[in-house]
């Protein structure tokens, strides 16, 4: 699927996490989903909005494919191109979360366009789920890189995928993102194999992006390592405003005092766009909310005074930067990571108004 355009391509990031699933039910218990810890958020501060609750979809199953279908249904509407489904693949043999990522291939539905980035990171208890009380950064499920013949069998696993119709691809290449780029052991030697491999499957090649979100010091680290492209979210932009020393005494502090980091959504708007995304290269992440406290607790980050209104403020601000460019992608983070308080899908708040905002900076 190649998209020509002159508008902006509208992607967001998609967490295939709520469903039950054998590995969450060794961890946390029979039957667990992130949904329990979105659901048992509460106020650490007077007015700290927790919990936020999900609205018209409800507390959703991801195997059922009326649900699938009634994200995309939403996505259409208001404004959404595409979604980019994590995929978690630890090892060759081990994944985890990609029953509705199996569905959505083997269903051919919903009729809706999408990619895939290789979340490849380690998963640590504290943080998913702060009910893990060990206080340690211990390991639920470790990132492994293999060797040659893994690199190889690893495209095999997801070139049904890049095969699919609906899979966004520029000029006959699949896109495909790495969240951890720098992680690879060999990013060149991994992008040239899958290039290779690509080609020999009736492709013009492969397009693999880096994700970062310390742009402003490791993006020329990325291109180096091979990258054409970067997904730049500016996630952590305010944490340096302040020199080390600051940062080192406030987070001690807040330690000491038990307090979550509170940044107001308005400070934060003025750090997630900046002059990179004008580089033809680098493609900007729109943000509408973020609070971790679901499941970091006292130890999470979060961003008060968040609406839908400042969210569409900040929308048509990155849309501004990029409409000069002829790379006009926009990634959004996210479609649904309740457990991070960052969602474009209706809450009980403010139902299906994050979504508008988008509609509305888009037209």
């Amino acid at each position: 699927m190649s998209q020509t355009s002159d508008k902006a391509q509208v992607i967001a990031f998609y967490l295939p996490q709520f469903h039950p699933f054998a590995a969450n039910d060794a961890w946390w218990g029979a039957g667990y989903t992130e949904w329990v810890s979105v659901a048992r958020a509460r106020k650490l501060f007077p007015s700290h909005e927790q919990p936020k609750l999900p609205g018209e979809l409800g507390f959703y199953d991801l195997r059922l494919p009326q649900t699938r279908q009634a994200q995309a249904d939403l996505a259409k509407q208001y404004g959404v191109d595409g979604f980019c489904y994590y995929y978690y693949r630890f090892k060759k043999g081990y994944n985890l979360m990609d029953e509705p990522l199996r569905e959505v291939l083997a269903s051919r539905q919903p009729d809706f366009p999408f990619m895939l980035c290789w979340a490849n990171h380690d998963w640590k208890a504290k943080n998913w789920n702060n009910a893990d009380k060990s206080k340690t950064d211990k390991i639920l499920a470790r990132q492994e890189y293999g060797d040659q013949q893994d690199i190889i069998d690893y495209f095999y696993e997801v070139l049904p995928y890049f095969q699919d119709p609906r899979y966004i691809k520029e000029d006959n290449r699949p896109l495909f993102v790495i969240f951890k780029p720098l992680h690879l052991p060999e990013p060149q030697n991994f992008i040239r194999t899958w290039d290779s491999l690509a080609k020999q499957n009736a492709f013009n090649g492969i397009r693999i992006i880096g994700y970062t979100e310390e742009a402003h010091f490791n993006a020329q680290k990325i291109l180096n390592a091979g990258f054409e492209q970067l997904i730049s979210c500016r996630l952590y932009a305010t944490h340096h405003n302040h020199n080390q020393l600051w940062r080192y005494i406030n987070g001690g502090i807040r330690k000491y005092l038990k307090l979550p980091k509170v940044i107001p959504y308005t400070k934060v708007m003025k750090e997630l766009v900046h002059d990179e995304a004008l580089q033809e290269h680098i493609m900007p992440t729109a943000m509408p909310n973020w609070d971790h406290t679901p499941r970091s607790g006292r130890w999470g980050i979060l961003w008060t005074g968040c609406t839908p209104q400042l969210f569409q403020q900040h929308f048509t601000q990155v849309l501004q930067k990029i409409q000069h460019k002829q790379n006009k992608k926009v990634f959004i983070k996210s479609w649904n990571e309740w457990g991070e308080g960052n969602y474009l899908e209706p809450d009980r708040k403010y139902q299906r108004q994050w979504l508008q905002a988008i509609k509305n900076a888009r037209h």
